[in-house]
């Protein structure tokens, strides 16, 4: 009992130095969002890869691109009216599975070719194509390079499906990466993950993170961050909050995989939107330690 005390001790010192002093962790610098850094990227094939592969938010979305004129007509990826327009796809690419799963039958392929990405849009801008779809990263930068914001809408189809293949590399912190997911964010783009529930199945063998000081600081600015809006900065309920629960407490009575499925799919009972395809594993993880360490020093006061 005395470890144990003692080792709660050593964690509520290590959180209040954490919470009390917001400077004491220096966030991690990230460029900012910038439009003009996208220009010429297309022409870059040895940088492409790996500024798209860095908008990682949507890494597993496509996207139906739908020009202003028709924007009254097709809301969604599934009224029945799309299924009369021609439709834009790049062949050897996921997308044209995605449209087979919307059942369109008027497609027009277009060759991969990263050089010539842009050709389906191109063609939409001068209304020689109704709709396009492709790849959410890949769509947003060919919107910027094009200057298409504000003329066209973006929508989110299907389920998630990876990227084209020859667009995967190594990601890179890139101020277009943050435009083109700024882009993506302004049109009401959905990561594809949040059409597809989680099945508590799938969790239930999911064993709770080990505990580290430096994860549980990642996890404090992770939360900080993403849910303080609701659940109130470090963790501590706001009674006029939207979410005035006391997580300090609750997060006591969870299993890791019940706290994962509520992350991921939210509770929605309680105006709680879904996480997922928004935060990854390890962050949940890190916010997980977190939360249990704010509620171990909670109990030891």
């Amino acid at each position: 009992m005395l470890t144990k005390r003692l080792g709660i001790l050593a964690l509520t010192a290590v959180m209040t130095r954490l919470t009390a002093d917001p400077n004491s962790v220096p966030a991690q610098a990230r460029p900012a969002p910038d439009p003009v850094s996208c220009e010429g990227l297309l022409s870059d094939a040895d940088r492409v890869a790996s500024v798209l592969s860095g908008v990682t938010k949507y890494a597993s979305t496509y996207v139906l691109i739908i020009p202003a004129r028709l924007a009254g007509t097709i809301s969604a990826a599934d009224v029945p009216a799309l299924k009369g327009l021609e439709v834009g796809v790049q062949s050897g690419t996921p997308a044209v599975d995605v449209a087979g799963a919307l059942g369109l039958t008027k497609i027009r392929e277009y060759a991969f070719d990263v050089a010539r990405a842009a050709q389906p849009l191109h063609d939409l801008k001068d209304d020689k194509l109704d709709a396009v779809i492709m790849w959410a990263p890949l769509a947003g930068l060919v919107v910027i390079d094009l200057g298409l914001q504000g003329h066209v809408s973006l929508i989110t189809v299907d389920r998630p499906r990876g990227g084209p293949v020859v667009l995967q590399a190594q990601a890179v912190a890139h101020p277009c990466a943050l435009a083109i997911a700024d882009e993506l964010d302004a049109n009401g783009v959905l990561p594809a993950e949040l059409l597809v529930p989680v099945d508590i199945r799938t969790l239930l063998t999911r064993q709770a993170p080990r505990f580290s000081v430096e994860a549980a600081r990642e996890g404090g600015l992770l939360f900080n961050e993403a849910c303080s809006k609701c659940h109130g900065p470090d963790a501590v309920a706001d009674p006029k909050g939207l979410a005035p629960v006391d997580l300090r407490a609750s997060v006591r009575r969870f299993t890791y995989s019940g706290f994962l499925y509520i992350i991921l799919n939210g509770r929605p009972e309680k105006g709680m939107p879904p996480l997922r395809g928004t935060v990854t594993d390890d962050q949940i993880a890190h916010i997980y330690l977190y939360l249990m360490a704010r509620s171990n020093s909670v109990r030891s006061e």
